[in-house]
């Protein structure tokens, strides 16, 4: 077993220190260091040759995006090693992250990827208060965690980070980052989870860096919706031939694509079905008829599927979300998750109905949401 940490640098003469202090104090060993500077214009290069560590190999290249950094240090990693750890130059490890992740991907053949939840620091390291939007934003983020993760993953992108991935390096090399900007690490996200390969760790081990700098804070915001629905129509692209042939594929896209149109994630609807439609007024009519020609029970057993009980299910799911921004939204609350008082949501329910139903228990069931009810600095009535 050997493990590789990929280091994609851009800029960041200030943070890449910190970034591989935190390497070299892993409780599980690395093998190797691999960095790819991308054409840094600061002194990035020549913080990094202050560290004498022989692990290190450092390579440099035009500017050509953060995309092509990953897979340059992916495919020289990957020769060597079994797994590979992704760290930006401005974030940080927790000390156990490595070796929980490896461990889980060894416990576990069937999973391809590991992510692992995160903290929120400053540009001088300090964690953000839990009073800070992004942290809220965070919070309730987790707290809306489905067992479904590609469901998850059309509410917000809760991987954040290519940080976040620690992954075999064979399955690196078969799925390649993307040519996006500020997207590449959700597309990779959401096709590890659409296969059912990615894996959610519930310790914080990363510790995500917010600063004035973060290339998704530089740009209007536009852009990054503009990008989101480029990257959802190649989605579907990518995934067409698995959609075609494998029902668990399909009912994965389907959860996902229910929580994106709820215009999460950068993600608009309205603006996504009137892209498709143009696509699609391009085929011929005859083309689209002799395609549905060919739809049978056989290959999509949904055809014949029975109804479901999905007015239940929406009215479910609105007062289940209604109830989680309550919560998201109670300093009360917020203060008790400090104490390890506050309401786990951590084990959701697979339907909208017994979502609603355990997380009402929880609250129920938690004494510091009654005594906040008591005290009434808790409004929700459960």
């Amino acid at each position: 077993m050997s493990v590789a940490v990929v280091i994609p640098l851009y800029n960041h003469e200030r943070y890449i220190g910190e970034a591989l202090e935190s390497v070299f104090a892993q409780t599980l060993r690395v093998q190797s260091i691999i960095i790819v500077d991308d054409g840094s214009r600061d002194d990035s290069v020549a913080a990094v040759s202050k560290f004498a560590d022989e692990r290190i190999r450092l390579f440099q290249q035009a500017n050509s995006g953060a995309h092509a950094a990953l897979n340059r240090g992916i495919a020289e990693a990957a020769a060597d090693h079994e797994f590979v750890a992704i760290l930006n130059s401005d974030d940080v490890y927790e000390p156990e992250r490595i070796a929980e992740c490896v461990k889980y991907l060894q416990e576990n053949p069937e999973i391809q990827v590991v992510c692992t939840r995160l903290k929120m620091i400053d540009e001088n390291s300090r964690d953000l208060a839990i009073t800070d939007p992004k942290t809220r934003w965070l919070e309730r983020l987790w707290q809306a965690r489905r067992e479904n993760l590609p469901e998850w993953l059309g509410i917000a992108n809760f991987t954040k980070t290519s940080s976040n991935f620690v992954a075999r390096s064979a399955y690196l090399l078969d799925h390649p980052f993307r040519a996006y900007r500020y997207v590449h690490d959700y597309f990779f996200a959401a096709v590890a989870a659409m296969g059912d390969e990615l894996a959610v760790l519930p310790k914080q081990l990363l510790r995500y860096r917010a600063h004035s700098s973060n290339t998704i804070k530089s740009d209007p915001p536009e852009n990054v919706t503009r990008e989101v629905l480029a990257m959802n129509i190649d989605l579907l692209r990518t995934l067409a031939p698995r959609l075609a042939r494998e029902p668990e594929a399909r009912a994965n896209y389907t959860q996902y694509f229910r929580a994106l149109c709820r215009n999460y994630s950068d993600f608009r609807a309205e603006v996504f079905l009137g892209a498709l439609a143009q696509l699609l007024a391009g085929v011929p009519t005859r083309s689209l008829a002799e395609y549905m020609e060919t739809l049978s029970a056989e290959n999509f057993p949904e055809l014949s599927a029975a109804k479901t009980d999905a007015l239940k299910e929406e009215l479910a799911h609105a007062e289940y979300e209604a109830l989680l921004r309550q919560i998201g939204g109670s300093n009360w609350l917020a203060l008790g998750r400090v104490f390890g008082a506050g309401v786990d949501i951590w084990r959701a329910a697979p339907t909208a109905q017994k979502r609603l139903a355990a997380l009402r228990q929880q609250c129920a069931s938690s004494r510091w949401f009654r005594l906040g009810q008591r005290l009434g600095l808790v409004y929700t009535d459960v």
